[in-house]
């Protein structure tokens, strides 16, 4: 069974840069991939979904949207959304996410702003790493301890960096007996 995953925009324009992660997903995962336009914020029912307080999108309530907008398609088996929001994100008890995934919904999404920087592969190499892991979660794997491994947990940008673009050993076995 090959996973489907509906990568969706959100804000992001970076044209780029998504159809490299496109292509570095293809190559990394066995997932068939939709790449979506941009969706507006504003048209997510921005008040819903975005903490002006705070500066930061709700992470929870994007992904409950991501639902919402591909629940004709998250019904079929293997079928998940990869939110790709330009912004940052929280979620209650922590200061902000790099991402989240919630596979009960199929939908995960990655925040893109703590991940910038002035050197374009190093970007790109963040904005994988985080899209692998989240797609790790819907795919049905945890954290892992191996600080390597593109499914340890990050806390800061430097543990993000730190990270291989790939899954190790472990986690590629867990893989195989879910998909």
């Amino acid at each position: 069974m090959s996973a489907k995953i509906f990568i969706q925009p959100i804000g992001f324009n970076d044209r780029s840069t998504l159809h490299w992660l496109a292509e570095e997903l293809r190559r990394r995962l066995p997932v068939s991939l939709d790449v979506r336009i941009s969706l507006w914020p504003i048209g997510l029912d921005y008040l819903d979904v975005f903490d002006w307080s705070r500066m930061q999108f709700k992470a929870v309530r994007v992904n409950e949207v991501l639902q919402e907008l591909y629940k004709d398609v998250l019904g079929l088996r293997g079928s998940f959304v990869l939110g790709l929001v330009a912004g940052d994100g929280y979620v209650e008890g922590l200061n902000f996410v790099f991402g989240l995934a919630i596979p009960e919904f199929s939908t995960a999404t990655v925040y893109t702003s703590r991940l910038e920087t002035g050197d374009h592969q190093v970007y790109h190499l963040r904005v994988l790493k985080e899209a692998m892991h989240e797609l790790g979660h819907l795919l049905g794997l945890g954290h892992c301890p191996n600080r390597r491994c593109v499914m340890s947990f990050s806390n800061n940008i430097s543990e993000v960096d730190f990270k291989e673009p790939w899954f190790c050993p472990v986690c590629v076995s867990k893989l195989k007996s879910f998909i």
